[in-house]
């Protein structure tokens, strides 16, 4: 395995960087989220120009076709800047991943190059629901099978990018009695009659980022927007295999999180003095510190191993579900270890490290708890 970054990997990473400090950071600062007047397009236009909207859409689709160890490192760049716009990032690859694992040639065609460009428009991925999220089954969203497709009802909610997305992919039933045999994705475009959003929830987290409840009523979806239609437990094993991938986004974007608050930590440490010298030249600061940096790089390494597997096509459940909980928790240790350092300065409201904090916490919530990462690891051992 060589960890080392090519050319091009690099030069991607120094122009996000480049992004983030001149004209994500500055951008937010200040700023109060959700937008009173709407969606603020700003910053998803700035990533646009270089085609990052959703960075994994193939290039004859009109995107970069980046692997997954490519996104990824752009993600940890994007979530030290602003984890909210990271989080739209990555709810897109989300939408996009169970197309370009099983989608049709005529599906990809119309939805692909849509999410690709300087004018990418953003796309949701409909799973949780109020009354289910790590329990598939205690689902209540359902799809009717008709002469021409299928009508769908129900109410997803928590869904990023609810409000905004110009397609949306709907995992439901087709059958109240065999479930998850019955899985479909289906792509629903947010035009069609009956979609709709719901409550916009009010997050504590993932500022800059719009999620929502959408609201299904009798929406009819052609047979053509459904993948792999006819196959049973093709949309539970499309699903699995969806999630697995994402889980390393969540990796990517927790070590992103944890450099942002450790370089806030060490400025901090590095300016204040107290008894009479930088407080990082005092034990229990530089070892903190140390601390807090190791775990880092022990976060990094871990995502960037099933970024590795997923991209070479080997077996990577295990990996992603780990990566996904251990840099998630790390996420959470080294912002409060930061926070800690930088002591009340940290708890100003809207200031990075407040922000940082709060960003952490959900880490361990989204693209399955933790508790189900565990099960999952504990399943394969």
């Amino acid at each position: 395995m060589d960890l080392s970054l090519s050319k091009q990997q690099a030069e991607l990473v120094q122009t996000v960087r480049g992004l983030a400090e001149t004209e994500i950071k500055p951008y937010i600062q200040g700023r109060d989220f959700p937008n009173k007047d709407g969606f603020d397009w700003h910053l998803v236009n700035k990533l646009s120009e270089l085609n990052l909207v959703c960075p994994t859409i193939p290039v004859e689709y009109g995107g970069l076709g980046l692997d997954i160890f490519t996104t990824c490192l752009v993600v940890e760049e994007l979530a030290a800047a602003c984890s909210g716009l990271t989080a739209v990032v990555d709810a897109n690859v989300h939408a996009v991943q169970p197309i370009l694992l099983a989608g049709s040639e005529r599906q990809k065609q119309r939805v692909l190059p849509k999410l690709a460009g300087s004018n990418a428009s953003l796309s949701a991925f409909a799973l949780t629901e109020s009354s289910g999220g790590s329990d598939i089954n205690s689902m209540t969203t359902f799809a009717e099978k008709t002469a021409q497709g299928y009508v769908v009802n129900g109410r997803k909610d928590y869904i990023l990018n609810a409000p905004q997305a110009e397609f949306i992919s709907l995992f439901a039933f087709s059958d109240r009695i065999q479930k998850k045999s019955s899985m479909r994705c289906f792509i629903i475009p947010r035009d069609t009659p009956g979609v709709s959003t719901g409550n916009v929830r009010d997050m504590a987290a993932l500022d800059y980022a719009e999620i929502a409840e959408v609201v299904f009523d009798n929406a009819a979806v052609d047979q053509s927007m459904v993948i792999k239609s006819d196959e049973p437990y093709s949309g539970y094993l499309l699903l699995s295999q969806t999630f697995d991938i994402g889980r390393v986004l969540v990796g990517a974007t927790s070590v992103g999180i944890s450099r942002a608050a450790y370089e806030l930590a060490y400025g901090h440490a590095d300016g204040r003095i107290q008894f009479d010298r930088k407080i990082k030249n005092h034990q229990a600061v530089s070892h903190t510190l140390a601390e807090m940096a190791t775990r880092i790089e022990m976060a990094r390494l871990i995502t960037w191993k099933a970024c590795w597997l997923i991209d070479k096509g080997d077996d990577f459940t295990v990996a992603s579900a780990m990566a996904k909980l251990a840099a998630s928790t790390i996420a959470q240790e080294v912002t409060a270890e930061a926070a800690d350092i930088l002591g009340a300065r940290a708890y100003e409201k809207g200031s990075p490290m407040e922000r940082l904090l709060r960003d952490a916490r959900i880490l361990s919530t989204i693209e399955g708890t933790n508790y189900i990462q565990r099960n999952i690891i504990a399943s394969l051992l």
